[in-house]
Formats: structure tokens, sequence, C-alpha cells
């Protein structure tokens, strides 16, 4: 890889910031096979010297889009933040609507699609059921994700390394790795008190063409009407079948 791969202005208006594009630059090194890397790696494959590429690799580290650990570099979570955007600014929402609105109809409760965004869960789409909608819940809206079925969802599709660090930042989460070990063996979560202390809810995953989740799914659930077998058994599968129709429909889609 050249100086100029490496982002030294060449093709690029006066504008250019160069330390943006050799930022850029070192976070394209990672891949498959590249998870890991040294500075001097780094250094080698986009023509920077070393001690350049070992300052990116350290800002980046204390960005948050990349982690030390003493050794080698490696991406964190963070750096699916663009991808979460563009996919939310565009296709996403416009995807799920039409299957959060035949779920809603079919269940006659509110659902919803949420995204994982730092500690949060943030909603990309709601469409009310005829029971119930929570007030709050309105498009942009966030929720701790620890404590919503749909933020346990996508705590479960995190590495396990990234999930103990958040886990280790809580200050009470007692029962929530036992909950999203659950998660990742069943492939749906169920909570109590989600939104607000009336509702019970239901969340699956909803993943790429590649098969990583960006997204959950959501359903919320009146506990005095339904008890836990009941949504399970005739709740629950409806809900999987939004989730996947949602991914049939994303798979459509050309990739960008």
């Amino acid at each position: 890889m050249t100086s100029t791969t490496a982002g030294e202005g060449a093709g690029h208006g006066p504008h250019f910031v160069q330390a943006v594009g050799r930022a850029f630059a070192i976070l394209r090194c990672f891949g498959a096979d590249r998870p890991a890397l040294t500075a001097g790696a780094a250094a080698k494959l986009t023509g920077l010297d070393r001690a350049t590429a070992r300052r990116l690799l350290l800002t980046l580290a204390d960005l948050g889009y990349v982690r030390y650990d003493g050794q080698a570099f490696r991406l964190t979570p963070r750096t699916l933040d663009p991808g979460y955007a563009y996919l939310s600014g565009l296709a996403l929402p416009e995807v799920a609507h039409p299957h959060l609105h035949d779920l809603a109809h079919k269940l006659n409760e509110t659902a919803s699609l949420t995204v994982l965004d730092r500690d949060d869960v943030v909603y990309l789409a709601v469409v009310p059921g005829h029971r119930h909608a929570p007030p709050t819940l309105t498009v942009g809206a966030r929720r701790p994700a620890y404590t919503t079925s749909s933020g346990q969802v996508l705590l479960a599709a995190l590495p396990e390394e990234e999930l103990t660090r958040r886990f280790d930042a809580l200050p009470d989460v007692a029962g929530l790795p036992k909950e999203v070990e659950q998660v990742r063996e069943r492939g749906w979560a169920m909570a109590e008190h989600d939104l607000d202390d009336d509702l019970r809810a239901i969340a699956a995953p909803v993943r790429h063409r590649r098969g990583r989740v960006i997204a959950a799914v959501n359903a919320s659930v009146h506990p005095d009407r339904l008890g836990h077998g009941q949504v399970e058994r005739d709740y629950v599968p409806e809900l999987l079948r939004a989730a996947w129709s949602i991914e049939a429909d994303l798979a459509k889609l050309p990739e960008g």
C-alpha cells in the first residue's frame, strides 16, 4: 500500500485533511484475515512511518474505535456506528415498517424497531397497537439497553469481551449476564416492566445478509392479559416471522 493510499492528498481537493485520511487508512487495514494489528504492521500496510501509525492507533483507542492490549490493536463495536447510522437513516426503517405494521395488527400490540447506540437502545420505527402505546414511545426515544428486551437482544450479539466490559461498567446488573446468555441460546428475549411498569415485552434480532445483528424488533404485551407460556406460544412465533421478513427484504437491497 502506498503513501497515497494512506491519505497523502493525491487526487483530493484543497480541503483534504491528511490526518483524517490516514486514520481511515489505518481502520481499513483491519479485516477478517487481520483482526489484530501492531503499529509496525499498520505502518507497513499504509506506507506511514511507525511513529505516525502508532499515534493514530492510540488516538483511535482514545476515541473507542480500537482497543490496545499492550501488544496489538483490535477494532471495537464502535466502528459499526457509521454503518448503523447509514442503515438507520436510509433503508432499515423503511424496510421494517410494513412488517412492523403487520406484527402490530396480528398481535394488536405496539411493535417497534431499535438499534444499539452506546449503552442505549434507540427507536427507529414505532407502530402503535390498538390496546396500548406508551405515550413516550416515539421514533428517536432512548432507553437504557440493559432494561429492555430489545437491549438484551442487541447486547447478546456483542463479542464476549465487549459484553464483559459493559457489564463491569454498570452499577447493578444482577441477573443480566444470565438473561443475555438465555437470549443467545433461544434467539429472543422477554423482559418485565419494559418501557413502563405495566408492560412485558419480547424482542428478536434482525440480521444483515452477512449474519451480523443490526437491530431488534420488539412487541409489548400486557402481563395481566397473557402469561409467559401464552406469550411464548402465540406471540414469539409472530415476532420471529417479522424479524425474518425484515431480514429477507434487507437481503434484496444492493450492497453499498
